[in-house]
């Protein structure tokens, strides 16, 4: 008689080790012969020489089972438990103590868990993750505060070299020649810096990796700054591009923006604003051109929101406008007729792809946008006041000016920090200002020095960059307290006329734009050379609340050094997925081969459905399981 497929033993079995081999030909299993049942696996007895389960038959053909063990009528009830989701040893608790970490008999299921209730929990640090925190009960959330801005960029106008200053020591930790005349940088969120170059009228792109950056040249070795000394221009690997921008005038804005690609991946770009009257896009990757517009007005600074709009100041001209980076998107969408609004508190042009809307008194220097979505400006020029704009509020209270604010005419940069402050840097004055974002007249003058631009860094701390060759910045360390400051006068290195006024950590991009941040761990599968590690699933605790999602991915590798380079694999998306998600599917449909090593990712994410409030998802603890499988030969 011929033996069925579906008869035969798995392989995975076999692997295992879960039956005896046959050897006699037939292909069936065959019992361990035992002389008491204690040679015999757990939950097996030695019948008739024989290691049997329970229910097994002795040599008169009826059912067995040693009365000494029995603990109940039942024939499963054998005073031994196995793995059979029965109380085999009556004691009111089903499976216990067979059960794997899994929870579940399935053979070789393994479970680690992280967060709160597991012995590993969350410790965010700047390795493992960005713009997270922790909750009271110990599980992720979003916290844009905790956003890695850990370095500092700012331009020497004079010699044409971009610093890279580390906010937490002040020490110049790397120094790159980038072209003519740089001004504005721009960081995004990843940490790497976009440069104006004003007379150069170009783009240059830094990648923030410092002796990890790509070997650009081809030589085979990363050749980089490493200290206040540049190399020559083109030398260093770190400067990954740089773009010429036909038509643009003075180089006068910079905003790195990152989009959202398919597979949940950030996709780098740059917008850059010429005094000519010209706005181009560029791929941040390649620093390919990939729009020139008209601007619809001589841009002097820029700043993204987020709903995507990019707004910018024009000194020259008593507007702001903006362009809807969603809809603007090619050379034909961005020819868009640019809608002039009637008047400062119209609403004309709330819907507009390109628009401009009135000033009322003066035009702007500086720009940022808030964690409310507010859009400030910096005015600099005789009767110029400081001012905000709100695209939300209503028609004819979206405008506030800040009254009886000393050298108020004499204002350049403007940042926004996490905890509902802005800052105003004027060079006139030689002062920062220290602005409450919801009660504009309310302020305070903190004496620095001629600072021309303000920046935010990951610690919260005000860089007030100084004009002219003197050490970079006057740093503010901000108390609770409006009028709470200490003040760290003449830090950083001696620059040759440091002149920076825009977002030079990327805080402003992080804190205007939809929130989102990650938690990364690294789980360790089989560690037996003659193991492979099928990772199976994620089970997790998470709260959605609507307009937030939690995502989770994975990469995976045989070896730890090989796992930062291995290819992301979304696993699932809640909403809509749910626990569990499963990593053996995802991984087979991306036809990545499992690993010894698992890298999860989980992605925080909100969407702003009001300008004032964020809500953040919560993430508590996450199991992730594995099996163990013998390499078949």
């Amino acid at each position: 008689m011929s033996l069925s497929v579906l008869s035969r033993p798995s392989a995975l079995a076999l692997a295992l080790g879960l039956v005896a081999c046959d050897c006699s030909g037939t292909g069936l299993p065959t019992a361990r012969s035992c002389e008491t049942s204690a040679d015999c696996p757990i939950g097996e007895f030695c019948i008739d020489a024989l290691c049997q389960p329970p229910g097994g038959r002795d040599a008169g053909g009826d059912s067995y089972v040693d009365p000494g063990l029995r603990c109940g009528p039942e024939p499963w009830e054998t005073g031994v438990e196995i793995c059979d989701g029965r109380d085999n040893d009556c004691d009111g608790v089903i499976d216990n103590g067979v059960l794997n970490s899994c929870g579940t008999c399935e053979p070789g299921c393994e479970a680690e868990g992280v967060g709160p209730g597991t012995d590993d929990p969350y410790t965010p640090t700047p390795e493992n993750s960005d713009g997270v925190s922790l909750d009271p009960e110990g599980a992720l959330v979003l916290d844009s505060r905790r956003i890695n801005t850990n370095f500092i960029w700012i331009a020497s106008t004079q010699s044409g070299e971009v610093s890279k200053v580390d906010t937490t020591t002040y020490a110049e930790v790397a120094r790159y020649r980038t072209d003519t005349d740089p001004s504005r940088t721009s960081v995004n969120s990843v940490g790497d810096v976009f440069v104006g170059n004003r007379a150069a009228q170009s783009v240059t792109k830094i990648s923030a990796l410092g002796t990890d950056c790509p070997d650009t040249n081809g030589d085979g070795v990363i050749t980089t700054s490493t200290d206040g000394t540049s190399l020559p221009f083109g030398q260093d690997d770190c400067m990954l591009w740089r773009t010429s921008l036909p038509g643009a005038g003075l180089v006068r804005a910079v905003a790195a923006q990152d989009v959202e690609g398919p597979d949940g991946e950030l996709i780098p770009y740059v917008w850059a604003g010429g005094w000519n009257g010209r706005i181009y896009k560029l791929d941040g990757v390649t620093g390919e051109i990939l729009i020139n517009m008209a601007a619809p007005t001589a841009p002097y600074g820029f700043a993204l929101d987020g709903r995507g709009r990019l707004w910018m100041a024009s000194l020259t001209n008593p507007h702001i406008a903006f362009v809807d980076t969603n809809r603007c998107v090619d050379d034909a969408s961005c020819a868009a007729t640019v809608c002039t609004a009637s008047s400062p508190e119209s609403a004309d042009c709330d819907g507009a792809v390109i628009g401009r809307i009135p000033v009322p008194n003066s035009g702007s220097y500086g720009i940022t946008v808030d964690f409310n979505q507010r859009v400030w400006m910096a005015a600099w020029g005789s009767g110029g006041q400081q001012k905000r704009y709100d695209p939300a509020a209503p028609a004819g209270s979206r405008w506030v000016s800040i009254a009886g604010m000393p050298g108020a005419n004499s204002c350049n940069g403007v940042g926004a920090d996490g905890e509902g402050f802005v800052w105003y840097a004027c060079e006139g004055d030689r002062s920062i200002f220290r602005v409450d974002a919801n009660n504009p007249s309310s302020f305070h003058r903190i004496p620095t020095g001629p600072n021309r631009g303000v920046g935010i860094d990951a610690d919260g701390k005000i860089w007030g960059i100084l004009r002219h060759n003197r050490p970079t910045a006057a740093v503010i360390r901000p108390g609770a307290a409006i009028t709470d400051n200490t003040l760290d006068y003449e830090v950083g290195p001696t620059l040759a006329s440091p002149y920076t006024y825009s977002d030079m950590t990327g805080l402003q991009l992080r804190l205007a734009t939809n929130p989102r941040g990650h938690y990364r761990h690294v789980f360790e599968g089989c560690a037996g050379t003659e193991e492979t590690t099928d990772w199976t699933e994620i089970r997790f605790d998470a709260e959605t609340p609507a307009g937030t999602e939690v995502i989770f991915r994975v990469r995976t590798a045989d070896t730890r050094a090989e796992l930062d380079a291995a290819e992301w694999v979304i696993v699932g998306t809640v909403p809509p997925g749910s626990s569990p998600l499963s990593i053996r599917d995802a991984l087979a449909d991306a036809g990545v081969m499992p690993g010894r090593f698992l890298m999860l990712e989980v992605q925080l994410r909100a969407n702003r459905s009001s300008s004032t409030e964020v809500i953040t998802p919560r993430v508590l603890g996450i199991d992730v399981r594995r099996t163990c499988a013998g390499i078949l030969l």
